[in-house]
């Protein structure tokens, strides 16, 4: 009961199951909060648009209702990109802080990318995305090595909704932080795979 307090935020298309590995190991340690972002495998829509504020400020809420002043925060992509807009709104609530796979603006690649996704995803539902995502997620020699990998990430895109990726995905077209990082002072660490297609490690080294 008085072991510091732990957040996890996944990443896009997927849900808290994502973090399982990590409640394994960490879980002897920490008191651990994970949580669907909205939109995400049963949790509501709210009307958009949607902003990374407005996602950083689910966690406040949760974490008033939960009674935890302050916590270590993990975000991964979009959980990333919220974990941006909580440091620097609420930077009295983080303790050390980490961005894994995440980018802090809206530009190159990602910028084409996002948009015609959306499009897409609007027109066909889900299916591009359960056919497409692991694709970026793994490289061909992780699925050939690990296809339960493959399989696992399809059935978390699977649980989720067209409105919520949507409004999430609407959302990240709006990320303009990388002006503003030299405001955040915490303790901070920053993770990315060197084969990422989605959130290069060249976007983060300049972060």
């Amino acid at each position: 009961e008085e072991a510091p307090w732990l957040t996890f935020s996944n990443s896009l298309n997927t849900n808290f199951a994502l973090w399982d590995p990590q409640v394994a190991v960490l879980a002897d340690r920490y008191r651990i909060l994970r949580y669907n972002t909205r939109g995400h495998d049963g949790t509501g829509a709210p009307p958009g648009p949607w902003n990374l504020e407005d996602l950083a400020a689910d966690i406040i809420g949760l974490w008033d209702a939960l009674g935890i002043e302050r916590s270590h925060f993990v975000g991964l992509s979009i959980g990333g990109m919220t974990g941006q807009a909580l440091a620097l709104g609420w930077p009295e609530r983080i303790e050390a802080y980490v961005l894994a796979d995440t980018r802090a603006d809206f530009t190159g690649e990602f910028a084409a990318t996002i948009p015609a996704l959306i499009e897409r995803v609007a027109a066909e539902g889900l299916d591009p995305l359960i056919e497409g995502m692991p694709l970026r997620w793994f490289t061909e020699e992780v699925r050939t090595a690990h296809p339960e990998l493959v399989d696992q990430a399809r059935a978390l895109i699977a649980a989720n909704t067209v409105e919520g990726y949507i409004a999430c995905a609407d959302a990240m077209t709006r990320l303009d932080f990388m002006d503003r990082l030299h405001e955040i002072k915490l303790r901070t660490l920053l993770i990315c795979g060197a084969q990422d297609l989605g959130t290069p490690p060249e976007g983060m080294r300049e972060m």
